[in-house]
C-alpha cells in the first residue's frame, strides 16, 4: 500500500488536523467556566481515589462527587488539601453545567477550579486558568505547525499539478 500521507492526500491530511487542533483549543478556552458560573460545595471529603492525571472525591454524604484535574493543579497544592480534608472541612467550587462521569464510579462528577480551607483558596481561579491555558497552548501550537505544513504541502502539490497541466479535478475543463 502507497504512503497515503507522502501525497497530495496526506497534505490534506495535516492541513485539516492542523485545523482540527486550533479549533479544539479555542473550544476548551470557550468551555473554561466564569467566576460567577462557579457553585460552592462544602463539607469532609467522604472519599478520595487518585487516578492518573486526576482525583476523583465526594463530598459530605458521598453524594456529591468531584475531580480534579492535574492539568488545573501544577504544584498539586489543591490536590494535597482535598487528600489532607478529612478532618476538616473544606470548599470546593465547580460549574454544574459541566458534569462527567467515571469509569469506575456511578454518578455523574463535577470538575472542581478552586478547593478553599478556612475559607482561604489554596490557588486562586486565574491561577488555575493559567494552568488549563499552558496545557491547552501544546494544541494551539501543535495545530498552528500541522496547518502550515499541510498548507504548504497543498500550495506545491497544486503547482505540480499545474505545471504538469493536469486539471485541478476530474469536472474541471
Amino acid at each position: 500500500m502507497k504512503q497515503w500521507f507522502a501525497g497530495e492526500r496526506g497534505a490534506y491530511f495535516f492541513l485539516l488536523l492542523g485545523i482540527g487542533l486550533i479549533l479544539l483549543f479555542a473550544a476548551l478556552e470557550w468551555r473554561f467556566p466564569a467566576a460567577d458560573k462557579l457553585q460552592a460545595a462544602t463539607g469532609r471529603v467522604a472519599w478520595s481515589q487518585p487516578t492518573r492525571g486526576a482525583l476523583h472525591f465526594a463530598i459530605g454524604d458521598g453524594k456529591r462527587q468531584f475531580v480534579l484535574y492535574t492539568k488545573g493543579d501544577a504544584d498539586g497544592r489543591q490536590r494535597q488539601a482535598v487528600l489532607d480534608a478529612v478532618m476538616y472541612p473544606l470548599t470546593v467550587r465547580y460549574d454544574p453545567q459541566q458534569p462527567s462521569r467515571s469509569g469506575f464510579a456511578p454518578g455523574d462528577f463535577y470538575t472542581v477550579y478552586v478547593v478553599s480551607v478556612g475559607g482561604k483558596d489554596v490557588a486562586a481561579l486565574d491561577e488555575v486558568r493559567g494552568n488549563y491555558r499552558r496545557d491547552n497552548l501544546i494544541a494551539l501550537v501543535m495545530g498552528i505547525l500541522f496547518a502550515a505544513y499541510g498548507g504548504q504541502r497543498v500550495r506545491l502539490a497544486s503547482a505540480r499539478r499545474a505545471d504538469a497541466g493536469t486539471p485541478a479535478s476530474p469536472r474541471s475543463p
